[in-house]
């Protein structure tokens, strides 16, 4: 599974939505990871509605790279 979403991503630096330096692998693993998360909170919380995720999303893209010392 994780090979098939990575060939999916993989297209995604050439098509601009995603920078070039991202591994296709970590994109698949992380995108997998939430998927699994939104799963799991749906099991435990009941209705996970999408504008709730998505703003969590935007929040952490509009957030500055710090470098950890």
């Amino acid at each position: 599974m994780r090979q098939a979403w990575a060939e999916l991503v993989g297209a995604y630096p050439a098509a601009g939505r995603v920078e070039a330096d991202v591994d296709p692998d970590h994109l698949a693993r992380t995108l997998i990871a939430a998927a699994q998360g939104a799963i799991a909170q749906q099991a435990l919380f009941g209705d996970v509605r999408v504008e709730v995720l998505k703003d969590g999303l935007r929040a952490l893209r509009s957030m500055a790279e710090t470098k950890i010392s």
